[in-house]
């Protein structure tokens, strides 16, 4: 369960935030042309489960047997239309909808079936080309109210999305998805951005809490894009400044309230946000694309990163185009070699040897944000509410 930890100086650490994630949340876990006919075995969360496919339906159970603990990822569906799963072992066999054994196949078909044969039956969705798990301490709530609207909304968006695993806790890679400053620094040399004015740094970060209450929108301000330092020189180093020649196209320019048209023409307030669970969106003054990225916790020391590119559909021509685009050069230059910049770096990164500063205001209100708003079940957050108010 999700419980509130006791913040330190009204700060809250990486370690107060659930070491195998927030529960009660829907999560990216495959892409549905990787589930085919064999069962395949997932983890989110700390938990093992199993993904079939039968009759057009994807089922997800717990990967443990109840009657020996033998893997249910190594079974099959025998009996296509039933929707069920035959251990491997000694084939009890379990329905997709309920996790109940509904046959005990080596013990005949009179079998005695006790109330307490079964396995956990988790809800799972697939929607625009991903499956998506519920791992959770309540009932499910519906899809849609977990996404953001770029992902929800098929009808005006399409999407491209790749993965990776990282070899890393699930909050050292989230921590640096939240505005903490580092771009300008880590990725200023990357093919995306080598030509490019560098971004601003120094900025000047705020947050503010989005409309829906699901999260928070970062805007940054005063930022330089060069600066001298007493004893060193200039950042960026004069070998570097000489190749940026180009003009700015929107890569780390915050909204301008009254002429960016993602403002104007969609109501989009920030570039940059982060949303419970684990997802951060980072935009196009445009309004027409975002990068959803998308985190999702495997264990203790392993994260599946999800990389999604939205795009507005702006008609059949401009979509090909996204398309060709992003296969041409953004696969390659943002979701393999900038966000190799990141893994090399999150993947060695200690947090429990923090000295937080400036450039982590982001991360500080994002932790403070999803510690103290994620979903918890009723009785659960009634009682954190009662012990609140206690204090």
């Amino acid at each position: 369960m999700n419980a509130t930890p006791p913040a330190r100086n009204n700060v809250y650490d990486a370690t107060d935030l659930p070491e195998l994630g927030f529960r009660n949340y829907w999560y990216p876990v495959l892409a549905s042309w990787r589930l085919r006919r064999r069962p395949k075995a997932v983890k989110l969360l700390g938990e093992d489960v199993v993904l079939y496919r039968d009759g057009g339906k994807v089922y997800a159970l717990k990967d443990q047997c109840a009657h020996r603990g033998a893997r249910l990822s190594r079974g099959k569906c025998l009996y296509r239309g039933s929707g069920t799963l035959s251990c491997p072992y000694h084939g009890w066999t379990y329905s997709g909808d309920t996790g109940r054994v509904v046959a005990k196949l080596m013990e005949g078909p009179d079998a005695t079936i006790a109330a307490e044969a079964k396995v956990t039956a988790y809800p799972v969705q697939e929607h625009d080309g991903v499956l998506w798990v519920f791992v959770g301490d309540m009932e499910a709530v519906p899809l849609d109210e977990d996404l953001p609207e770029c992902l929800a909304n098929t009808d005006e968006w399409h999407t491209i999305g790749t993965w990776r695993t990282y070899r890393s806790n699930w909050r050292v890679l989230n921590d640096n998805l939240c505005y903490d400053l580092h771009a300008p620094f880590v990725h200023r040399n990357s093919p995306e951005l080598f030509l490019q004015p560098i971004f601003p740094f120094a900025s000047h970060v705020t947050t503010t809490p989005l409309e829906d209450g699901k999260g928070l929108g970062y805007t940054a301000k005063d930022g330089v894009t060069a600066a001298d330092y007493p004893g060193l020189g200039p950042f960026p180093p004069p070998r570097e400044a000489r190749f940026r020649r180009l003009k700015p196209m929107g890569r780390g320019q915050e909204m301008d309230t009254k002429k960016a048209q993602a403002v104007k023409q969609y109501g989009i307030k920030y570039r940059h946000m982060s949303r419970l669970p684990a997802v951060t969106l980072v935009g196009r003054p445009s309004g027409e694309y975002f990068m959803v990225r998308w985190v999702t916790p495997i264990d203790t020391d392993t994260t599946l990163f999800y990389s999604i590119n939205a795009f507005r559909r702006r008609g059949w021509l401009a979509t090909q185009l996204d398309r060709i685009g992003w296969a041409a050069w953004m696969s390659w230059s943002h979701d393999w070699i900038f966000s190799d910049q990141d893994k090399n770096l999150v993947e060695g990164v200690r947090s429990d040897a923090e000295q937080l500063s400036r450039t982590d205001l982001g991360v500080v209100a994002w932790r403070r944000f999803a510690v103290e708003n994620a979903r918890r079940p009723q009785s659960v957050a009634e009682d954190t509410q009662l012990g609140t108010a206690a204090e």
